[in-house]
């Protein structure tokens, strides 16, 4: 896996630039880090660095650093791990105050500098995302029962309301079980405690929920969010398995794709494929991603109502968890991914 870190750098840690007042192992490290050109290769050296550092600081700096780049890599089980790691270790808020950047600081001052602004709040909260989107809810509600219940943060309590509920939706099993974090995500959309959370809550409602009045509510309100432009069909959501464990009741998803695929024609879709077959050839499209086999098997049963030939690969994870991708070979014609959205099925390529 090759990975940028110089896109990485610029999305991550684009902040007011001070200047560094004291030198930390931790600059050296991650110094060192980002200099590789693989991420896996980052990644190995990170934790030996974490592991080996005797200073708190250094140590808790290197693991929240070492957590971002693996979530960026998808690598959520990982993540999780990194940042509760980094979160378990206390750093006084002196020595993150003795942190003072100048213009002319180095990347690697400006990654401590970020990393050490992360409170132990945030970086629970960072570990709970992480888990949720790895699909594991029992870790995900087993670190959010800890002392970041306690913030006085009203952002923090939000995100741990939002989360709560998605760790519920992570063990819906079918439409009846939606009731009850449906119902809490309508009352939330209405508090202003919630303001911060909004448009996670709204979106959120739309997809489990297909529900239009939130979509319009969060297009008119949060028009340039990455939620109103998966919503409007001009961005894919993320494909982690926790949006892909969800149930849903109708396919919001597809009908918010159903317009923009309605609108190309297989010729130009074959060409644009023929164009994009000389860098990389698309080899099957993948239209789901399941913990459980019965759950990818009814994708599958859907699939061949509709005519296409569906199967399952399975795909073991450095976790040790198990995934069950739902999948369709691509065609001749290079138009599979227009016939499944055309069709009402969301997919990705699979190169």
């Amino acid at each position: 896996m090759r990975f940028s870190f110089k896109r990485f750098f610029i999305v991550l840690f684009t902040a007011n630039i001070f200047s560094i007042s004291a030198q930390s192992g931790a600059v050296t490290s991650i110094g060192k880090a980002i200099e590789f050109d693989a991420v896996e290769e980052s990644i190995s050296f990170l934790t030996k660095e974490a592991e080996a550092a005797s200073d708190n600081c250094d140590k808790r700096v290197i693991y929240a650093f070492t957590g971002s780049i693996q979530e960026q890599a998808s690598l959520y089980a990982e993540a999780s791990a990194s940042f509760a790691k980094a979160a378990s270790i206390s750093v006084s808020q002196e020595t993150v105050n003795s942190f003072i950047l100048k213009k002319n600081a180095k990347p690697a001052e400006k990654i401590v500098y970020s990393m050490l602004k992360k409170t132990s709040s945030i970086l629970v909260l960072d570990a709970v995302r992480c888990s949720l989107n790895a699909g594991d809810s029992k870790t995900a509600l087993n670190y959010l029962n800890s002392s970041v219940r306690n913030s006085k943060d009203e952002k923090i309590q939000a995100k741990i309301k939002l989360y709560e509920i998605w760790a519920k939706l992570c063990d819906a099993e079918n439409e009846n079980d939606l009731e009850e974090s449906i119902a809490l995500l309508k009352a939330y959309s209405t508090l202003s405690s919630m303001e911060s959370q909004l448009p996670a809550v709204l979106f959120t409602l739309w997809y489990v929920n297909n529900d239009e009045q939130a979509a319009q509510l969060l297009k008119k309100k949060y028009p340039s969010s990455p939620e109103a432009n998966v919503v409007s069909g001009n961005n894919s959501i993320m494909p982690t398995p926790f949006w892909f464990f969800v149930p849903r009741k109708g396919n919001a998803l597809a009908n918010a794709n159903d317009s923009k695929a309605s609108s190309i024609t297989s010729d130009t879709a074959s060409s644009k494929v023929k164009e994009s077959s000389k860098e990389e050839k698309i080899k099957r499209q993948q239209t789901g991603l399941f913990g459980k086999k019965e759950n990818a098997q009814a994708m599958v049963d859907r699939l061949k109502a509709k005519g296409f030939a569906a199967y399952i690969e399975e795909e073991k994870r450095p976790s040790g968890n198990i995934y069950f991708i739902v999948v369709v070979d691509e065609n001749a014609q290079g138009n599979m991914g227009l016939q499944l959205k055309t069709a009402g099925f969301d997919c990705y390529p699979i190169f």
